[in-house]
């Protein structure tokens, strides 16, 4: 289970809310920091298969400037 540092959480959320419009603001807390689950609710939302999905997410990680999680 990969989990986003707080900090580095902080710097992605606004990325996650440019990016990805259609997720809710408690889709992003019930992410609980996690990639995976952050991953399926991209999937969920923006009707993407899970590679597209975890494509967005890494993407969104790097301009973040987040390199490895926890």
């Amino acid at each position: 289970m990969n989990v986003i540092p707080e900090d580095k959480w902080a710097a992605l959320q606004p990325l996650l809310k440019k990016s990805c419009p259609r997720l809710t603001p408690l889709d992003i807390s019930e992410c609980q920091r996690r990639v995976d689950i952050l991953t399926a609710k991209i999937q969920n939302r923006h009707w993407m298969d899970r590679v597209a999905a975890q494509r967005v997410v890494l993407g969104l990680m790097h301009q973040a400037g987040i390199q490895r999680v926890a």
